[in-house]
């Protein structure tokens, strides 16, 4: 037996199995498209990932949202140094522009909201501050502490006198208690009605006020703003990260984005990351058909 007898087995091994490992491969990716013999769908077309690219989508998602990038996950970017640093750095500088802005408060809010859901914004805080100092008074029981100090102040005035001898505690009840509840029925009837266009006063004085002239009247140096500023971040990175998470629908996002690649673009981003994978493959073909090749010599 000569060489060429020898080897001409292994080779023909080698060779069928690295075409067979490179058929396989390519099958992978191709054809792009069902090829079809009138009716009937010629086997393994397409090929395997443009087959079943929806569910690699699907499944690609799912790994990344629910295993790769998690609340947890979240939390630790967003409350990184680096992230933190920017974030903190970021809203400070702005902070600075706003305490050197010579516009009224009114005229810089336009730049950033619609007029119409900035007239909303203004109704709903006049609302909302009426409603908390007229509960405030209400709590204080505003008729009650009239009664108090008016009973007091009654008694302290005639005190020494002839009057005080007609005016005891029980008379002076029977004034200042009536009068203080007529005043607390009147608050709680009327107050809001009162209190609104006060609180609407208030507002537009400080809508008309520069945004320089108002932010000096918060006493913060720049490194207390930034401390606070941290602290805020933090705290709401802290408790919104979750909802953070599930808002941004990571998996969903993943699984879009893939669904709307070509399969071309596709077969690309697979073959930059198993390029090396995949040329071992074909060449393992070759080594395992050569190997079979010299075995069929002993037997």
């Amino acid at each position: 037996m000569n060489m060429i007898d020898i080897l001409a087995g292994p080779v023909i091994g080698a060779i069928i199995g690295y075409c067979t490992n490179y058929i396989a491969v390519k099958m992978l990716f191709k054809p792009l498209k069902p090829v079809k013999i009138g009716n009937w769908t010629l086997p393994f077309t397409p090929g395997i990932i443009p087959k079943g690219k929806a569910r690699m989508a699907k499944a690609m998602g799912e790994a990344v949202g629910d295993h790769l990038l998690t609340k947890q996950d979240l939390e630790q970017i967003l409350l990184s140094d680096e992230v933190k640093k920017t974030v903190v750095q970021a809203v400070g500088s702005g902070l600075q522009t706003i305490q050197s802005n010579e516009d009224t408060v009114e005229t810089f809010l336009g730049h950033y909201v619609e007029q119409e859901d900035y007239a909303q914004m203004r109704g709903k805080l006049e609302n909302f501050i009426t409603e908390k100092i007229s509960n405030g008074l209400e709590q204080m029981d505003v008729g009650a502490i009239i009664a108090e100090e008016g009973a007091k102040e009654v008694k302290n005035k005639f005190q020494g006198s002839m009057v005080s001898m007609f005016l005891n505690d029980d008379l002076i009840q029977s004034i200042a208690v009536p009068i203080g509840n007529k005043v607390g029925e009147y608050i709680r009837e009327n107050g809001r009605e009162k209190i609104h266009p006060l609180v609407v006063g208030e507002i537009a004085a400080a809508e008309n006020l520069p945004v320089k002239q108002l932010m000096e009247k918060i006493p913060l140096g720049q490194e207390k703003v930034l401390e606070l500023v941290e602290a805020v971040y933090v705290k709401f990175v802290g408790e919104k990260a979750g909802e953070l998470a599930e808002k941004f629908h990571i998996a969903q996002v993943v699984e879009d984005k893939i669904n709307e690649m070509d399969v071309l673009e596709v077969e690309h981003i697979l073959l930059g990351i198993m390029k090396k994978e995949l040329h071992a493959v074909v060449n393992l073909g070759a080594l395992i058909g050569f190997i079979l090749g010299l075995l069929n010599l002993f037997f």
